[in-house]
């Protein structure tokens, strides 16, 4: 069949499979915007070859030829579709609704059924392949990806990527070491969807525990870890100390610390763990909290009197003040920042290197109401300033307790 003959009689049929339950007739007219490759013939052999394409089409009873008139009477006018089924079965097209069921076989199958959600997406990319149209980035009939895609997230929503680097992760779940990186845009989509939030892709899979290389806990203070088969004392053990968080089973205290504080960025928290001595149980957090990272601060919140208060440092802008937010719902006392003030935010802060998410902060200011002055200082300097904690030497959170 001619090429360019096919294309059009192809782009006829992926009209009618947007929207197979129309009654009109469904047709192509002959225009530079709809049919450019018929306009693009200009040889007469070209078009006789073209023309020669369609009526075996027309011969075949899967479309209508609609012709100018009188002196134009040479020139196609317009494709009529008269059977989309024969239309596909001449193209060795399968139609979108055929595939689309297909593939209900195969991905209602790797269906768990504790995940009403994953259902609902996969019923929705259903309907939508049926249509021939794109869902969340997934072209019809991409079976492997929807497949590969459906496992990753029940594999997630069953918490089986925890304490696994993302490779190790990928090899046991998808058979591919490089094949979750490949979905994470994809995944990060879906996620969205059914558990929104203003995470970026970089927060929202720390927040999930999927990372290339799992970050250990860094911690200084007077606390005893309680691992499976022994209880390390750190008391003694100086700047810091770095165990995999999995490792851990509970913790105790050594003695009352004086404050707990977390610490965003890994500069800021060895010069902090190496300069200010106190009594401050000090933990470094990798940028956003990992889950394994969660688990430990909680056992601290439950451990520590109630009298002690919890500190988080990080840089001011969208990301840092998140963090606090974050903190701040995951445990049972307010997380209060530190070194994080309007006023040091003025005074060091420097023009972003990227864009400020303004949004982000807003809903902040309008949910953390103990971050809303904050987060308008964010919002109101002009021209826009953010502040990475590095600029600022750490200073213990004690003074501002005097």
């Amino acid at each position: 069949m001619n090429p360019s003959s096919r294309r059009l009689l192809e782009r006829l049929l992926d009209q009618w499979q947007g929207n197979p339950g129309r009654s009109r007739v469904i047709s192509l007219p002959i225009t530079p915007k709809r049919a450019k490759e018929y306009l693009q013939a200009v040889l007469p052999t070209d078009k006789e070859a073209l023309h020669a394409g369609l009526q075996e089409a027309e011969a075949a009873g899967c479309v209508r030829l609609v012709w100018h008139k009188g002196y134009d009477s040479h020139i196609l006018q317009r494709i009529e579709l008269s059977d989309p089924v024969s239309l596909s079965r001449y193209l060795g097209i399968p139609l979108a609704r055929h595939k689309a069921e297909e593939a209900r076989g195969v991905l209602t199958g790797m269906l768990s059924g504790r995940e009403a959600w994953i259902q609902d997406w996969v019923e929705s990319l259903l309907d939508r392949w049926c249509v021939n149209q794109k869902y969340c980035g997934l072209r019809p009939g991409d079976l492997t990806t929807a497949s590969l895609l459906v496992t990753a997230l029940e594999a997630v929503a069953a918490r089986r990527h925890l304490n696994l680097d993302m490779r190790t992760f990928s090899t046991r779940e998808l058979g591919n070491s490089k094949a979750m990186e490949r979905l994470v845009s994809r995944f990060v989509v879906v996620w969205k969807k059914y558990h929104p939030s203003d995470y970026c892709t970089k927060e929202l899979l720390a927040s999930l525990g999927l990372f290339k290389f799992p970050q250990p806990l860094y911690l200084r203070g007077a606390v005893f870890l309680q691992l499976p088969n022994k209880r390390l004392d750190c008391g003694g053990i100086e700047p810091f100390l770095g165990i995999p968080p999995q490792a851990i089973v509970g913790v105790s205290l050594v003695r009352e610390p004086q404050y707990l504080l977390t610490i965003e960025n890994y500069p800021s928290f060895y010069r902090y763990a190496a300069e200010v001595k106190d009594s401050g149980i000090v933990i470094f957090t990798g940028g956003f909290p990992a889950p394994a990272l969660v688990d430990v601060l909680r056992w601290f919140d439950q451990v520590i009197p109630e009298r002690v208060p919890f500190f988080h440092w990080g840089d001011i802008d969208e990301g840092g003040l998140k963090i606090v937010a974050f903190l701040s719902g995951a445990l049972r006392r307010r997380v209060q920042p530190h070194l994080m003030t309007p006023e040091l935010l003025k005074i060091h802060g420097q023009p972003p290197k990227t864009a400020l998410r303004k949004q982000e902060v807003r809903r902040i200011a309008e949910r953390y109401p103990a971050l809303s002055e904050l987060a308008q200082a964010l919002l109101d300097l002009t021209p826009t300033r953010v502040l990475e904690q590095e600029a600022i030497d750490p200073v213990t959170p004690l003074l501002a307790l005097v």
